[in-house]
């Protein structure tokens, strides 16, 4: 399966933001800004100085309000026209609303002073997967009714979310505090990725700084989930599926929304599957294909989807977890064996499984909107693991990832060896395709999806013979390793580019 074709684009200043890991604390307030400077038309080479600043606007021409900065990072190195550098403007800067950063360089600041570079580059509002180990109030009286929560022990920020979806503007509750413009009726405080049945009853209006007895219920730590081992929090709301890009376009923009769920930080590596594989087989499970990897912690591949369905649920059953699947209506036989032509899924398991296809793109994303990767709107191979022609948006250098050639194809790579995304996931994009679980319709989304608005869409209920494969590979294009691309492939064959994770509900 090889995906070689490359969208080309104009471009001669670029930079991709990293947001920090999502761990059990307080989210970061730096950032890692990884950019290209061109000098001359060549890519430049040597110590710049850069200088960051955040506007509320994002023409060069009409400088608008100053929201931060400036911060200033002297002898950035750069090579080959790429450079890696680390931003912080602290604290309560990016609260929700869009910002365009500027970027400034000079080859010594001292003397020469700066050179602001167009354009200034948009910083859309972004969800923090938030974890907390305790609540503190305070909520005003006189909007709600009488209730409580702790009045010490916030330390992080906890999600304000109402009928699944974050508020606008400021959504946390940071020290206590409530910074929202407007609410509901009936909100959620989401704590560590579990939503409390705590209502602010009332209107809501201009909660702001709200003295502690005014919320129904208490949240205590006990209550508090924290994500499986080797799993991390994806919020629930809506985000932007799909993208324009391609030829042609995957499937238009579109707004969906999903709940919150769980997902392995990592690809299922070799060593997972084989603990869980020796298991399930000595248990009366049948599987397609063995497996393999190029290493114990390098991804398993050469699985075709229904042994990931099964392993899934044996993963389950290993760990103690009600089964995903099953191949009656009534959801009592397991699914262990064979490929049945309908499989049915009981959704409210406690089990793993594999992510829907918006499962996978929401997590992928990591938070930020409308970007063709995990990380920004460029790729090179110091973010992923991918066949690299250099053009438009990659920057290469061209062919195989030259840190993983040895020992012969496949080409893979361990599991983490690329920075994280947003929610702390690695490798949503290249070193292996992943299995999702719906059907393949399109492209684009066919007419009457339920992928065209909706929540918690699972695919088409007609088979197409095909599965959903997302996330690229180290043997595809850069175009394949895109957030919004999709691929397809049978559910009964196996390729040494593909794998798969899994998800767990809440």
């Amino acid at each position: 399966m090889k995906i070689k074709t490359l969208l080309l684009l104009a471009l001669t200043v670029f930079g991709a933001f990293l947001l920090p890991r999502s761990t059990a604390q307080a989210q970061g307030t730096a950032f890692t800004y990884q950019g290209r400077l061109n000098r001359d038309s060549s890519p430049a080479n040597g110590s710049y100085d850069l200088a960051f600043t955040l506007y509320n606007n994002g023409t060069n021409s009409n400088p608008g309000d100053l929201l931060a900065g400036p911060v200033t990072n002297r002898a950035v190195a750069v090579t080959n026209g790429l450079f890696t550098t680390v931003v912080d403007f602290g604290p309560g800067i990016f609260t929700g609303a869009a910002s365009w950063l500027e970027v400034a360089v000079s080859a010594d600041a001292l003397t020469n002073g700066f050179t602001p570079l167009t354009p200034r580059q948009l910083i859309a509002a972004t969800p923090y997967a938030i974890l907390a180990g305790s609540v503190s109030g305070p909520v005003s009286g006189s909007l709600i009714t009488a209730g409580s929560i702790p009045d010490s022990g916030l330390s992080t920020n906890v999600a304000l979310r109402s009928g699944g979806n974050a508020f606008s503007g400021t959504q946390v509750i940071t020290n206590g505090n409530v910074g929202i413009g407007t609410a509901t009726p009936s909100v959620m405080l989401e704590v560590a990725g579990t939503a409390k049945a705590i209502a602010f009853v009332g209107s809501g209006a201009g909660l702001s700084n709200i003295p502690a007895s005014s919320v129904t219920g208490v949240i205590a730590p006990s209550q508090i989930a924290t994500p499986p081992p080797g799993m991390a929090y994806i919020p629930a709301g809506a985000f932007t599926m799909g993208d324009t890009v391609g030829n042609p376009p995957d499937n238009p923009p579109t707004n969906v929304t999903v709940s919150g769920f769980y997902m392995d930080v990592n690809l299922v590596t070799l060593s997972q599957w084989q603990s869980v594989y020796f298991w399930a087989t000595n248990g009366g499970y049948g599987f397609n294909n063995p497996g393999w990897g190029k290493g114990l912690n390098h991804p398993v591949q050469t699985v075709d989807w229904y042994d990931c369905v099964k392993w899934s649920n044996a993963r389950s059953q290993q760990a103690g977890r009600a089964p995903v699947y099953y191949t009656d209506a009534g959801l009592t036989a397991v699914y262990t064996n064979g490929e049945p032509s309908t499989i049915y899924v009981n959704w409210a398991a406690d089990g793993y499984r594999l992510p829907t296809e918006a499962e996978w793109e929401k997590a992928a994303r990591g938070g930020v909107s409308r970007q063709r990767f995990p990380w920004g709107n460029v790729i090179n191979q110091n973010l992923a693991n991918y066949y690299a022609s250099v053009g438009g948006y990659d920057l290469g250098p061209n062919g195989y990832n030259g840190l993983f050639l040895s020992g012969g194809e496949p080409y893979t790579s361990p599991a983490g060896s690329f920075a994280a995304n947003g929610y702390g996931l690695n490798d949503m994009a290249g070193n292996v395709f992943e299995w999702c679980w719906d059907w393949y319709a399109g492209p684009p989304y066919p007419a009457g999806s339920p992928y065209l608005g909706g929540t918690d869409p699972r695919g088409p209920t007609d088979p197409s013979g095909s599965r959903v494969l997302r996330g690229g590979s180290w043997y595809n294009s850069a175009e394949s390793a895109q957030c919004a691309k999709r691929g397809d492939y049978g559910a009964n064959l196996m390729s040494y580019s593909l794998g798969f994770r899994c998800v767990k509900g809440l």
